[in-house]
């Protein structure tokens, strides 16, 4: 297993993780999440896949919009 991790805006209580981790676990080839709230500061979610899987950036995001007012921060230059 490999992992990718994201920067998401909006986490930042218990619940915002047990609904981001909720909502993320039912990705396509997802076989785990991990969250990690950073107070003041960008909270992280790591997905961890098999490296035959690449998380699709558009299903991630569409997964965090179901879950709640969650969103991932944009890369420098995209």
């Amino acid at each position: 297993m490999i992992s990718t991790t994201y920067t998401v805006l909006g986490m930042t209580t218990s619940a915002d993780a047990r609904a981001i981790k909720d909502s993320l676990s039912a990705v396509a080839g997802i076989g785990a999440v991990t969250t990690e709230i950073v107070p003041g500061g960008d909270s992280i979610v790591t997905l961890k896949h098999t490296d035959d899987v690449a998380p699709d950036r558009a299903d991630i995001e569409a997964k965090l919009r179901e879950a709640g007012d969650y969103a991932l921060r944009n890369r420098p230059g995209l």
